[in-house]
């Protein structure tokens, strides 16, 4: 297998990034040789406007080679997290400064976990995404590395990531249009770089909806009537209505 990760040059919006950044894209949900689920909570919405098929992943290519490192994953997987950690570590020796490690690009698995040690470089920082409301939040790691991980808001999931939020917690949310507060909340620009979330406390991450996401009638993107309706249905709650 060739090399695991990719540059974040490689996608539009971490060659944004403050920091020098790699990225892991998988295929998601079951799209491997075992049918093993790598996005155990995607749900419907977050499905059919998944960012699997935009930008490169639109080429057949790109998706064969990512399916091809599912397989491996699920086929291998001592080997598969021996040959991630050794990239990261040779990357981190030959970076300036923080590098920014992303391993679920387009899936939600405890991948972080497997391949954080304490040979790994101290100048690496993980981030991730995730719906898995456990996993959310920032932390430092037994071996020393933060790790930084954002809850994704979808259309089964709103008052979990309400929840997240009062707790202090980061929210990605896809909208129709990023508005600058939602419910109270700022909201901050989530497509200006990928690893903004390692340098805000607290809030949304809002991302705008792209590719299949803007035909969404799932509840997934956020519409701008819907802070509206989210207080309404707060006061009829807080009234027993």
């Amino acid at each position: 297998m060739t090399k695991l990760l990719s540059s974040g040059d490689s996608n539009a919006k971490t060659k944004k990034n403050l920091r020098e950044t790699v990225i892991l894209y998988l295929s998601p949900s079951t799209q491997n040789d075992k049918g093993i689920n790598l996005c155990p909570k995607a749900s419907a919405g977050c499905l059919a406007s998944c960012l699997y098929t935009a930008g490169m992943g639109a080429f057949s290519n790109v998706q064969s080679a990512r399916r091809n490192k599912s397989n491996y994953y699920v086929n291998d997987r001592f080997t598969f997290i021996m040959q991630l950690r050794l990239e990261v570590i040779k990357k981190a020796r030959k970076t300036d400064g923080e590098l920014a490690v992303r391993l679920n690009g387009t899936s939600d698995i405890k991948l972080v976990e497997q391949i954080a040690s304490t040979d790994v470089p101290s100048n690496v920082v993980f981030y991730d995404y995730t719906k898995i409301l456990q996993k959310a939040g920032s932390r430092i790691l037994p071996s020393g590395h933060r790790y930084v991980v954002t809850f994704s808001r979808s259309e089964t999931n709103h008052e979990e990531a309400m929840e997240h939020l009062a707790d202090g917690g980061i929210v990605a949310m896809v909208f129709d249009e990023i508005p600058t507060h939602f419910n109270g909340y700022a909201v901050y620009d989530g497509d200006s770089r990928d690893d903004l979330m390692l340098d805000i406390k607290g809030g949304i991450l809002g991302l705008k909806a792209k590719g299949q996401a803007k035909k969404d009638k799932t509840g997934f993107v956020v519409r701008a009537d819907q802070e509206e309706k989210d207080m309404f249905n707060a006061i009829n709650k807080g009234l027993g209505l």
